[in-house]
């Protein structure tokens, strides 16, 4: 009862924010990214599907094909977002990791 009251007396001069709109790097930062990511391939410390994982991470991160002159709304990031998760959640690798950690407790590094 405390907490509805008190939730009823907030919501008398509640207003809906003003939407955000994010100014992000764009295709410039997904290639600094992949060459920062191939960077630690060469070198043995990440896997090739380290590398399209972190690929489908950096399109998200740096808010896909635009540029900084475009800003882009929180509701176009989890556009980003979603898309890069349903794109790797049906890979098989994705798929085989999930399937060994729930087995081994450890994470496949494949």
């Amino acid at each position: 009862a405390d907490a509805k009251a008190k939730a009823l007396l907030l919501a008398v001069d509640y207003q809906v924010p003003e939407p955000c709109v994010y100014p992000l790097a764009g295709k410039t930062a997904q290639v600094l990214l992949g060459m920062g990511t191939q960077a630690f391939r060469a070198v043995g410390k990440a896997t090739a599907y380290d590398v399209k994982i972190s690929a489908e991470l950096s399109k998200v991160l740096s808010g896909g094909e635009g540029d900084f002159t475009e800003p882009l709304s929180e509701q176009q990031m989890l556009d980003l977002e979603l898309d890069a998760f349903l794109y790797l959640v049906k890979q098989p690798e994705t798929v085989a990791r999930l399937e060994h950690i729930l087995a081994t407790g450890k994470p496949l590094r494949n």
